[in-house]
């Protein structure tokens, strides 16, 4: 699917965001194949690595060599989807309270086993799994990731299986292959994503293959959500694009009253140009976060042999954010779970906004036009705060990841370095000094405090910290562009989250009116776009 060009960038490149880009784009016209896309693309990560493993035993290689062939194909015709099955009734996020159970039952020979697939020549695995899962998406994949209970209980093991065998009597044409041990116990009736079928499924003999050591599921699992994350995140803004893109246009094209008879278009009242500039703001500050974390993630998975070293140096007048190699885990570790919880949340209100932008038209269900549907793309990200973590769980790890009694402070040491990085080597001078400060206070109480006393507030820290990253993220950007908008997204933004006060200019409007916020809006293409206004 999406596993080389999309995680896997050969350089430390642009091309690594543009690709994302065409990700972004495509998000709130792709139907939800994206949903279980995400899933393919972390399913491949975790078999790639399997793979470079010189103990794997030589049936398991053939096996994952066939599936890893199949999901990272281009054939439509020989292309394979995953799923990823985890959540089960007592626990929901929480898999620690996992029920499924695998049991070790090998065929007596390898030659005994049955086929996962008559076409494929790959036998099933050696483990018998049955339990439960309450909320499978992807039911329709053709290979799945789960997690289960060995017996005796040695804690939770990730488990790779086909979705389907060869059937017992293939004789009879078209029914060549059964379900592996599943049986589909109901779809589920949910507020969106109604393309993607998510099911309840019984497990009954599911034959499976184990991957990793026993008890280290949640271990293996982590390589797929780092990657089932990014993917929320990028849908979140993908919808988000679009909702603004749906909002830009109508405001070009809607007249309203302007009192005493007067009418005019919509993209000039200065009230409505401040919202959607406010709106654009917020969602460029989503985006850098976003992008800047698919870039640590490929330059994780590069490991120390990757690029970083021999990049080329920025010229001097630009800030480098690109992080040195001792950096580049401990940075994964916490904007894993930051930037996924971030973005998700924020862009379920900043949505509703672009539906609200279109007035009544907005809130109808325009199901002629789905592209242009806000109300769908409503409905569809409000699961993106949920599904891969919710907002809670998400922070309860990224707190967990700066509180380890190694690893917390190579992370808090990361991020101290990306926000000094970003403000330059004199930046507690300037705008970038109320971050910096707000950084180190939020550092000292990490510092400081208990675990358990810091939970309650887990979610606070972790927005705080994603503000501070933002921040600097946005001061970056506006050091390399230039232009006189992007220096005022970045002051709207200072002054929304507390950073900065609205000073003499602002509150005058000085540079900062209609046309101000009509260049954020719409960029330097307005009069091209809008001849007769």
């Amino acid at each position: 699917m999406l596993r080389y060009v999309l995680i896997r960038p050969e350089t430390h490149e642009p091309r690594l965001n543009l690709v994302v880009h065409r990700i972004h784009l495509w998000e709130g016209s792709n139907g939800m194949t994206l949903c279980p896309g995400a899933m393919t693309d972390g399913a491949t990560r975790l078999l790639e690595l399997h793979l470079a493993r010189d103990s794997i035993d030589p049936t398991l290689r053939s096996v994952l060599e066939n599936a890893y062939g199949h999901l990272t194909s281009r054939d439509p015709s020989v292309a394979w989807t995953s799923g990823q099955w985890m959540t089960e009734r007592p626990g929901g996020s929480d898999v620690s309270r996992t029920e499924t159970v695998a049991t070790y039952a090998p065929y007596p020979t390898s030659s005994s086993a049955p086929l996962a697939c008559k076409a494929e020549d790959t036998p099933l695995g050696p483990w018998s799994i049955s339990g439960f899962k309450f909320f499978s998406s992807a039911t329709d994949a053709n290979m799945t990731i789960l997690l289960a209970r060995t017996t005796p209980d040695k804690g939770l093991s990730a488990f790779f299986a086909p979705t389907r065998r060869a059937a017992p009597d293939p004789t009879t044409p078209g029914n060549d292959s059964e379900l592996n041990g599943v049986r589909i116990q109901r779809l589920k009736d949910k507020l969106g994503t109604r393309p993607v079928p998510t099911a309840e499924l019984e497990l009954h003999g599911l034959r499976a293959w184990l991957l990793g050591q026993e008890g280290r599921g949640v271990h293996e699992l982590a390589t797929v959500l780092t990657i089932t994350r990014v993917h929320s995140a990028i849908a979140s803004l993908g919808y988000l694009a679009r909702g603004l893109a749906v909002a830009r246009a109508f405001a070009l094209v809607r007249d309203v009253g302007a009192g005493r008879g007067r009418r005019l278009p919509l993209c000039r009242s200065p009230l409505h140009m401040r919202t959607l500039a406010g709106l654009t703001t917020e969602y460029h500050g989503l985006n850098l976060l976003a992008f800047y974390t698919v870039s640590v993630l490929g330059l994780a998975e590069r490991g120390p042999s990757g690029a970083v070293a021999a990049a080329p140096l920025p010229p001097p007048a630009v800030r480098s954010i690109v992080p040195p190699r001792e950096h580049v885990a401990p940075l994964l570790r916490v904007l894993s779970s930051l930037h996924k919880a971030y973005i998700c949340k924020a862009a379920v209100p900043l949505l509703h906004a672009c539906m609200e932008a279109l007035g009544g038209v907005g809130y109808l269900n325009n199901a002629e036009a789905e592209p242009l549907n806000v109300a769908r793309l409503f409905r569809d990200g409000c699961v993106n705060p949920i599904w891969e973590g919710t907002t809670d769980v998400l922070a309860a790890d990224f707190l967990r990841a700066l509180k380890h009694p190694r690893a917390g402070a190579e992370s808090l040491a990361a991020l101290a370095w990306l926000a000094r990085s970003a403000f330059g080597p004199d930046g507690a001078k300037g705008p970038g000094g109320p971050v910096l400060e707000a950084w180190e206070e939020v550092r000292w109480k990490i510092e400081e405090g208990e675990h358990d006393a810091l939970l309650p507030d887990a979610r606070d820290i972790m927005f705080r910290v994603g503000d501070v990253l933002v921040a600097a993220l946005l001061a970056v950007d506006a050091s390399r562009d230039g232009a006189p908008e992007v220096e005022v997204v970045l002051r709207r933004f200072l002054v929304k989250k507390g950073f900065a006060v609205e000073d003499d200019a602002m509150r005058q409007g000085v540079g900062n009116g209609l046309d101000q916020d009509t260049a954020i809006v719409y960029g330097d293409h307005f009069k091209i776009i809008t001849p007769n206004l």
